[in-house]
């Protein structure tokens, strides 16, 4: 097994020079900003890196609502220390930029999959919701045990809140043990660079080079934190590592996110993707406008993501070795006089625990989905195999596709009368 040992060949003078490292020639302009900020020493660094993870996590877990602009700032300034952290991990260009798809879904590159630590309200739905269940957990146990597979390069659900609990003395080592696992080698070397940074190497028992959907933890898990989806619930193998993994979680364990429930709607494009943010600053639940939301036509739930579903949940597996899920059915709405002029999407809501969530658009993974190849009362002039025709009235059978492009499948149950 892969154990942090802490060490680590470059050093932060190595990139004081500049050293035009792999890093420099792939990076964006605040990453090449960050880096030429490496003249500072080393202790100065991880004191910047340690304090502005410590304050983005005070202004989520604030009770009193930091303005948007506020939280950009601190995020961002979390990110740049971050990407230092990386710089000094001395990735190569293959372990920096390797992207793949694999038997369950997208494998991001760790150059990628960076950008989530600045993902300002997908952070703090989930880093809310696991400071409640954490809360939760410890009153009744003296020490927990926290699982967080396809944590990218940054670990960023995780590791600010761990920060944060340092800084504040909330909760010590002897009471949270964390196992950190990622299948790309170039997240684990950035993830042991950053831990050992932040100095929270007591809080870390194992970092784990490993394909989560096959992954199998050494002790019964108290928490099992989870984020490997995109926009639709398509993509990546979040539900294939969910599935997997949550058979680990000890009786009393609990996921986070708590709840996925995946709905299906039809909407006019231009009003719902662009009319809508005109006049916005920002994408936001809170920004949603009730224009556009009463002009929607609600489909109801696809598919609905917990504990209990997928402890219950039977897969069909098809000829050539596919497998989907049942999920459920919908009846198309008559009475729509534009419906053929409508989009179908898919978006997913998000409860990370105890009331604490990621609503629609407030991140690229609850943004809907949009998918041309379904054609509600409209027949494309030139059909082809990926499309897919009804008529209001008709009631569809969702499927999730369990492979390496996952996402669902529509199939007519019956025709409208």
């Amino acid at each position: 097994m892969d154990r942090i040992d802490g060490t680590n060949s470059k050093t932060l003078y190595d990139y004081a020079n500049p050293e035009i490292d792999v890093l420099l020639k792939h990076s964006v302009r605040t990453q090449l900003e960050s880096l030429l900020k490496t003249s500072i020493s080393v202790e100065q660094r991880l004191v910047v890196l340690q304090q502005s993870f410590v304050e983005a996590m005070t202004l989520v877990l604030s009770e009193i609502t930091a303005p948007h602009t506020q939280l950009v700032k601190t995020f961002e300034n979390m990110y740049d220390q971050a990407v230092l952290s990386m710089a000094v991990a001395g990735l190569s260009q293959e372990q920096l930029t390797h992207q793949y798809i694999s038997a369950t879904g997208l494998i991001m590159s760790p150059y990628n999959c960076k950008h989530t630590i600045k993902d300002i309200y997908r952070i703090k739905g989930y880093a809310r919701g696991l400071d409640k269940a954490i809360q939760g957990k410890l009153k009744n146990k003296p020490s927990i045990n926290v699982l967080y597979p396809a944590c990218g390069p940054f670990a960023p659900l995780l590791l600010p809140l761990l920060s944060y609990y340092k800084e504040t003395q909330t909760y010590k080592p002897s009471q949270i043990q964390v196992t950190l696992v990622d299948i790309q080698p170039g997240a684990i070397l950035t993830l042991k660079q950053l831990v050992s940074d932040l100095q929270l190497e007591e809080y870390i028992s194992l970092i784990e080079e490993a394909d989560a959907s096959i992954f199998e933890p050494e002790n019964a898990i108290d928490l099992l934190v989870l984020e490997a989806m995109q926009h639709g619930f398509t993509k990546e193998g979040q539900l294939s590592i969910a599935k997997h993994l949550v058979k680990y979680l000890s009786l009393d364990g609990w996921m986070i996110p708590q709840n996925v429930s995946v709905k299906g709607m039809m909407v006019v494009g231009e009003i719902e993707f662009n009319q809508q943010w005109k006049t916005q600053e920002f994408s936001h639940s809170s920004n949603v406008a009730n224009e556009a939301q009463q002009d929607r036509v609600e489909l109801g739930e696809i598919l609905k993501i917990n504990k209990s579903t997928l402890l219950e949940m039977q897969e069909l597996e098809l000829e050539g070795g596919i497998k989907v899920i049942p999920a459920n059915q919908i009846v198309l709405p008559k009475g729509v006089e534009d419906m053929s002029k409508r989009i179908f999407a898919v978006y997913a809501h998000i409860e990370t625990f105890a009331q604490e969530e990621v609503g629609q658009y407030d991140s690229g993974i609850t943004h809907p989905r949009p998918d041309n190849s379904v054609y509600i009362d409209l027949k494309p002039k030139d059909i082809e195999h990926t499309h897919f025709v009804a008529s209001s009235g008709d009631t569809i059978q969702f499927y999730y596709q369990l492979t390496g492009l996952p996402g669902f499948v529509p199939v007519k149950v019956q025709e409208s009368i």
